[in-house]
């Protein structure tokens, strides 16, 4: 097989196993149909992206990262822990001292949904830069 072929076999099987997970765990057929295109179809436009370097020759591991985007995803990891990190300590503080009660739960959901937006922005923002 020539070029991108065996990487686009291979997560067409991946694509079609996640599907049948779905399926198997409890969800519709149509459900897991939908999900397991919408893989397939993160899987081809993956190698368009600009986010890795393709290197065919190397089969089903065509998509590489250079070292732009590995320092770029440890920033934002980085950036995106601190910013997680002292969302937490405070909501820690000012529940602990102010309240006198435990964090809820759903409070800390939104600490995490925080540190993720906190990633993806710095994300975005290194590689447009």
């Amino acid at each position: 097989m020539k070029g991108m072929s065996l990487y686009y076999i291979s997560r067409a099987i991946v694509s079609i196993f996640f599907g049948g997970l779905f399926y198997l765990s409890g969800n519709s057929w149509w459900t897991s149909i939908l999900i397991g295109t919408v893989a397939f179809i993160w899987f081809l436009w993956a190698p368009h992206t600009g986010r890795y370097a393709v290197h065919p020759e190397f089969g089903i591991t065509a998509l590489r990262r250079d070292e732009r985007t590995q320092q770029i995803n440890d920033n934002a990891a980085r950036n995106a822990f601190v910013v997680l990190g002292i969302a937490v300590a405070v909501l820690s503080i000012y529940f602990g001292s102010v309240l006198q009660t435990d964090v809820p739960a759903r409070i800390l959901n939104y600490a995490l949904i925080l540190g993720g937006g906190t990633y993806n922005y710095k994300k975005f923002k290194l590689r447009n830069s």
